[in-house]
């Protein structure tokens, strides 16, 4: 599962990040989480034990589609 993170904390803002789950465990807990509608759970889920992947500044579009994106400031 591929997802991109968007970052906007008081540290940093609007930094884009693609991430990558591959254990399965962990990709079966975020589609629940997402599903309870409790996203904060899974965009910490995807933060701490997703892949990164790729960096993606201003105006870079994703080398690849992600099945989700998630907000931090939205959460």
């Amino acid at each position: 599962m591929k997802a991109i993170l968007v970052l906007d904390n008081e540290k940093v803002q609007n930094v884009r990040v693609m991430v990558q789950l591959t254990k399965k465990k962990f990709i079966e807990q975020v589609i629940s989480l997402l599903e309870e509608d409790k996203a904060r759970e899974a965009f910490e889920i995807l933060r701490t034990k997703g892949e990164l992947v790729d960096y993606l500044p201003r105006g870079r579009k994703p080398s690849s589609r992600p099945e989700v994106t998630l907000f931090e400031d939205m959460l």
